[in-house]
């Protein structure tokens, strides 16, 4: 019994330094595309499996010079390992376009505060602004691809 009880506790010490490590590791805060692409491997992976079309590629280059991406996201988030890879190959078509990577924890929260300040509350969140103007935002998931949407979203604006 006491054999027991010594191997439950140990269990659950080891369960909660892992805890503890995957959250001391976790990216929080600013992120460069190379940090996150170094460092987190679906990131990478999704990033060099994802391809534009040239018809897409043709659509991104037609978007103001000044559109910038502020893009919350977890690099434990599975929806983000799917969209931000993909985004960062959209801005890649165009480099003219700026972004801002900023990695949040589990409860979607950084050191600055800036999720909480634009109500952030999912993850990924693509705030897409255009002339420093919030023009819409991707939050999870595209409704059906990320050039459509952003597409579209930039041409009701400049309407």
């Amino acid at each position: 019994m006491k054999k027991q009880f010594l191997s439950c506790c140990l269990s659950i010490g080891l369960l909660a330094g892992c805890a503890l490590n995957d959250v001391e590791q976790m990216a929080q805060g600013d992120i460069s595309r190379q940090q996150l692409l170094s460092s987190q491997v679906q990131f990478s992976n999704g990033y060099h499996q994802f391809h534009l079309s040239e018809q897409e590629t043709a659509l991104v280059q037609q978007w103001p010079d000044s559109t910038h991406f502020d893009v919350y996201f977890g690099t434990w988030c599975h929806d983000s390992e799917r969209e931000v890879p993909k985004l960062l190959k959209i801005i890649d078509a165009n480099k003219t376009f700026s972004h801002q990577l900023i990695a949040l924890n589990y409860q979607k929260t950084e050191p600055e505060g800036r999720a909480k300040k634009t109500k952030v509350m999912f993850t990924p969140t693509i705030i897409i602004s255009v002339d420093d103007q919030e023009v819409g935002r991707i939050i999870e998931r595209p409704r059906k691809s990320l050039v459509d949407d952003i597409d579209k979203m930039i041409k009701k604006h400049n309407a």
